[in-house]
């Protein structure tokens, strides 16, 4: 049992006392303890919802950070194979360019057997019938 060290009137009737020098037990009307303590629960309420909403606001951060880093990634992703389409594009034009030059190639080469053949035969007729 703990006994008051300290007492002293109030007014409206109130009774204010210190109890082992640390705790204070004020004794008051009803209604006045009423409003005292629902403002005080509306003090917690909004405290605690502050709290939420901070955390809350804060891992939406994070979720906006993750998804903007993905997008970024994402993006660079594109970039890479729209350049990637862009090489093999060219790779597919050099290989057109090289197929036409070998035929090109091929063409003068026959062209040439063709005439070093017709310039034999014509020499060996040349030949004969001298």
């Amino acid at each position: 049992m703990v006994l008051p060290t300290l007492s002293q009137s109030i007014s409206k009737g109130e009774v204010k006392t210190v109890i082992d020098g640390t705790d204070t037990l004020i004794v008051m009307n009803l209604e006045d303890a009423k409003t005292i303590l629902v403002d005080l629960l509306d003090c917690q309420i909004v405290d605690s919802l502050l709290n939420a909403y901070m955390e809350k606001d804060s891992i939406n951060g994070d979720i906006i950070r993750l998804q903007k880093n993905k997008i970024d990634k994402l993006q660079e992703t594109s970039d890479n194979k729209e350049q990637q389409k862009v090489n093999l594009q060219k790779i597919i034009d050099n290989k057109d360019d090289e197929i036409d030059l070998k035929d090109k190639e091929i063409k003068k080469q026959k062209t040439f057997k063709l005439i070093g053949m017709v310039t034999t035969a014509l020499a060996i007729i040349y030949a004969l019938t001298r």
